[in-house]
């Protein structure tokens, strides 16, 4: 069987589980009457037009394998720091860190730190002390072709896409802001979200977990969709205990958050993967996700450094 033959089969495999997993919550969130549109629009969107994109773009890219030393003994450390991760370090903990602070600056930079901590910090040193090491995460690799075209492209649009769903410009320009002060409040957002959200979770998410879990299965298409449930289930606690009103009239129970979570962002998370692992480039994933958080970001900077 040749390469391209086995990536064929692999593809095709992981597509069709992700899309029954997918599938499953919709119909669950459909049944329930609770909010299908969101995964709906997430997989048009993010699962397929975008996924596309970055396959487009990065047809002619050659990404060398992250080098991995021990893959199945430092996925299952991983895959046991999720379940820490997940109900402790992001449910009380981060309850905790966060009322010990009035909503501002201090709040914000405490968080900040603690997500590099949980993010980076400690799952590095679980890596070390399963004697594996980060050779391969970090890099930029702009120069690798079409990662510089990709990560401007992918960029501006997430950026222009998220502005117009949110009305942001036209907030922006209400609050009597000239273009340059726009301008500079956006780079100060995506700047931060960059930091807050893309550097933590695309290091602990694509590449740590999913670098492992494509050394350990040999089929890197099943562990972009395992690493996008797991990306979408992480969140569920937070969606549960911190959602409040927002969560709540999008769905009517636990089990209808968790096929929100899954359904809505496993697709984001899978165009991640697949941007991973076609370009290699940490860089990339930083600053594209930052770009997609930036824009409801905003506000909040204005009102924190204003």
């Amino acid at each position: 069987m040749t390469t391209q033959t086995f990536w064929r089969r692999q593809s095709t495999i992981a597509g069709a589980v992700f899309l029954g997993v997918w599938g499953a919550c919709v119909a669950l969130l459909a049944v329930s009457g609770d909010n299908f549109l969101f995964p709906v629009s997430s997989l048009v969107l993010f699962g397929i037009v975008f996924s596309g994109l970055a396959i487009l773009l990065t047809r002619k890219t050659d990404a060398p394998a992250v080098p991995v030393e021990h893959p199945k003994r430092e996925s299952l450390a991983l895959l046991a720091y999720m379940l820490i991760y997940t109900f402790i370090l992001f449910g009380p903990l981060f309850g905790l860190l966060k009322d010990a602070f009035e909503p501002g600056r201090a709040q914000d930079s405490a968080v900040v730190a603690y997500k590099l901590l949980v993010h980076l910090v400690a799952p590095a040193f679980l890596i070390y002390a399963a004697r594996g090491h980060l050779r391969g995460i970090l890099d930029p690799n702009l120069r690798r072709r079409g990662v510089l075209l990709t990560l401007v492209v992918f960029s501006l649009v997430m950026i222009v896409a998220v502005a117009k769903l949110n009305s942001t410009f036209e907030q922006l320009s209400d609050r009597g802001l000239s273009g340059p002060a726009i301008a500079g409040w956006i780079l100060l957002a995506w700047a931060w979200m960059s930091v807050e959200a893309g550097v933590c979770e695309e290091f602990l998410f694509r590449g740590l977990l999913q670098s492992r879990l494509t050394a350990w299965s040999r089929a890197a298409p099943l562990a972009i969709v395992a690493t996008a449930v797991i990306f979408a289930l992480v969140h569920v606690p937070g969606f549960y205990l911190r959602g409040g009103e927002a969560v709540a009239v999008q769905a009517s129970g636990l089990p209808q958050i968790i096929a929100l979570a899954v359904a809505g962002l496993g697709p984001i998370a899978l165009m991640f993967g697949i941007l991973w692992h076609r370009t290699r480039s940490f860089l990339l994933l930083v600053l594209v996700h930052g770009a997609i958080d930036a824009m409801p970001a905003v506000d909040r900077m204005i009102r924190l450094w204003s």
